[in-house]
């Protein structure tokens, strides 16, 4: 019997390691997380895992979870938002109240401790007072408000041909992009901005390090689209215009956002100010 189970233990073991071997840019962490039993480590390995990007193993006895995953496509507070939400008071989140008490009742694990993200790592609403729901949401919106108005202060500097300014407003947008929060985003601007945010990153650096107005203008073009698409599930980008110019990008078209309804054309500027139509507004 005993080397049965050491050989099913060296089988699981190995299995482990090549599914973790196969996650890029990957990076190890060890957390608190809590639950009880066997079933409590199947629902908080199956939800925290997601194929190439991220693995998670749960020490029942120990109560933490060793985590790997893809720098460059989830995070830390990614993974363990998704335990918390299976019902699994973490290190960073607080499961909801109604999703911990629908667990079984052995996986009902002792929920006398503080989240060290506080009260507002609540998972829902549901519970809160409505003073701390609204302040909670006023954070969400707050997380990629930086994002935004630094691109627009680009977009700005476009508008003016304006080549150094735009260089410095799109450094500005790169930090911006490197301090977000990603706690403070709700459930699918979290999920976007994980999708968007390299392609932002590069965007950003290569317009600030463009010498050319052009070559800057040719960038920004698809970090608009980008900005477009994390607009679409971001409080942070009400009031804004989904503009576009049939002219640019040699007569393809290309879009922008703005905070405005008149059209200042980025692409052309003082050339063909007025170029363009709103698409839509957000």
């Amino acid at each position: 019997m005993k080397k049965i189970s050491l050989i099913l233990g060296l089988i699981l073991g190995l299995g482990i390691n090549a599914s973790i071997a196969q996650i890029n840019n990957a990076k190890t962490v060890t957390v608190a997380v809590n639950g009880n039993c066997g079933m409590c480590k199947k629902t908080i390995e199956t939800n925290g895992s997601e194929g190439k990007i991220a693995k998670v193993t749960w020490d029942t006895k120990q109560k933490q979870a060793e985590i790997t995953f893809d720098t460059t496509k989830t995070s830390e507070e990614a993974v363990l938002k998704k335990i918390a939400q299976a019902g699994y008071d973490n290190v960073q989140f607080r499961a909801p109240d109604d999703v911990y008490a629908n667990l079984h009742e052995c996986c009902r694990y002792d929920r006398n401790h503080e989240v060290k993200g506080g009260p507002h790592a609540q998972m829902n609403h549901n519970n809160m007072p409505k003073a701390a729901a609204q302040h909670e949401d006023a954070g969400q919106a707050k997380g990629l408000a930086p994002v935004f108005q630094n691109y627009l202060t680009l977009k700005d500097a476009l508008v003016s041909s304006d080549q150094k300014k735009a260089a410095i407003a799109a450094e500005k947008l790169g930090q911006s992009i490197l301090k977000v929060d990603m706690k403070a985003l709700a459930d699918n601007e979290h999920k976007q901005w994980m999708k968007v945010k390299g392609s932002m990153e590069k965007a950003s650096t290569a317009i600030s390090k463009d010498g050319k107005l052009e070559g800057q203008r040719n960038t920004f073009m698809a970090l608009s689209n980008h900005m477009y698409e994390l607009a679409k599930t971001s409080k942070s980008s009400e009031g804004l215009y989904w503009q576009y110019c049939p002219m640019a990008n040699n007569n393809k078209g290309a879009h922008w956002l703005s905070n405005e309804e008149a059209i200042k054309n980025p692409y052309y500027g003082s050339k063909m100010m007025s170029c363009g139509e709103v698409k839509e507004k957000i």
